[in-house]
């Protein structure tokens, strides 16, 4: 029996069962598996390359978070010493307080050499914080001008105590 396939539609399914079973169409529909293999190969492989670079993109957004967060902690300690809340001195690392407490901060003060006379004695003032848990270092560093005895020399004061305006 020879259909037509313009007929195929018109022939009843057993009718269809019988013609591929006597035309032993055993290879066509192992083919047809193997593509539908391949496919949902495709699609897996496609899945997982989506996954991952949504993980890398999550993972590098978490880092720039904690690194701005670092900045931000930094600025507002070096903020600290320049408007005299907090003395310019070296300190060694510490844990900040709650909610900060998986971060470190440290203060380094150097001299800087070379002031001459007539200018005003220098300080390079460097703040470092660090995050415990992914590791994370920022490090915000200023020059600032020396203070001793609670005096400061820098001429926008006039060599007036700390704390107290000028009049």
């Amino acid at each position: 029996m020879r259909l037509h396939p313009t007929s195929w539609r018109n022939v009843c399914a057993t009718e269809r069962w019988k013609f591929i079973e006597s035309r032993n169409c055993r290879p066509v529909l192992a083919a047809v598996l193997l593509e539908v293999l391949l496919a949902l190969a495709l699609f897996v492989s496609a899945a997982a390359v989506m996954i991952s670079a949504l993980n890398a993109s999550l993972g590098s957004l978490e880092r720039q978070r904690l690194g701005l967060h670092g900045i931000n902690l930094a600025s507002s300690i070096l903020a600290e010493i320049q408007l005299g809340v907090r003395p310019p001195i070296s300190e060694a690392a510490k844990p900040m307080d709650p909610p900060w407490q998986d971060w470190t901060s440290e203060v380094i003060v150097a001299p800087m050499a070379g002031a001459e006379s007539g200018q005003v004695d220098l300080q390079q003032v460097e703040v470092v914080v660090r995050h415990l848990d992914p590791p994370m270092v920022q490090r915000v560093g200023q020059v600032l001008p020396s203070v001793r005895d609670g005096v400061s020399k820098s001429p926008s004061n006039g060599g007036s105590p700390q704390g107290q305006g000028n009049p």
